[in-house]
């Protein structure tokens, strides 16, 4: 199978010290990569959690002279907008590789999302194998990769419900949950790789876009 075309050079520009330098980095020779990748994926993700999904580069807020950590594409049924809806992501940081599921910010799914997962924190910590490597990146700081998170543990994602119930102006809100390949072996992965780490973790994808 062909590789998916993120390489070294692609993780060095995350090394590039002037936030300006970097951030044009990303848009000229890490942007179109992402947005090629995400139109080759689309397809088979679609198929993987059985509804029809888009790829978008995903834009991240930052502050003004801050420096991107992060470029990623996402995957929702919403082209418009991913604040407060579920989505997968694929996105690169200057040391990993990431597959993950995300909601970010509320919306007006995020009671029922929050209830959904509160519901199921007992199935989801019997899914076993496919939640074995599972992190856990909400407020995440791109330094350190966050630790393995105690997924087989119905409390933990009780704690991920509780996450997507709107809080207190300031309090992040939302979901961000997946895997992680250290860049070394990010440059020998192929699509159906890529595609094999959705397939494990899209039963919480499912759970999170089939709540209402």
């Amino acid at each position: 199978m062909a590789g998916i075309g993120i390489g070294p050079d692609d993780f060095e520009i995350f090394a590039i010290d002037d936030p300006d330098e970097r951030g044009r980095a990303v848009e000229v020779r890490l942007q179109p990569k992402l947005v090629a990748l995400g139109r080759e994926l689309a397809g088979g993700l679609s198929r993987v959690v059985g509804r029809e999904l888009c790829s978008q580069y995903g834009k991240l807020s930052r502050r003004r002279g801050a420096a991107p950590d992060e470029a990623f594409v996402a995957f929702c049924e919403n082209a418009k907008t991913l604040r407060g809806v579920p989505y997968l992501a694929l996105s690169v940081t200057r040391a990993q590789l990431h597959a993950r599921v995300a909601v970010r910010g509320d919306g007006e799914n995020s009671a029922s999302m929050r209830r959904a997962v509160e519901r199921e924190a007992a199935s989801l910590a019997r899914k076993g194998k496919p939640f074995r490597k599972l992190r856990h990146y909400l407020g995440w700081n791109y330094e350190e990769l966050p630790e393995v998170a105690p997924a087989m543990s119905a409390a933990f994602w009780q704690e991920v419900a509780e996450e997507l119930a709107p809080g207190d102006p300031g309090r992040l809100c939302g979901a961000d949950l997946g895997v992680a390949w250290p860049r070394d072996e990010a440059r020998s992965l192929s699509v159906g790789d890529v595609l094999g780490a959705f397939r494990d973790i899209a039963p919480l994808y499912k759970l999170l876009a089939n709540a209402s």
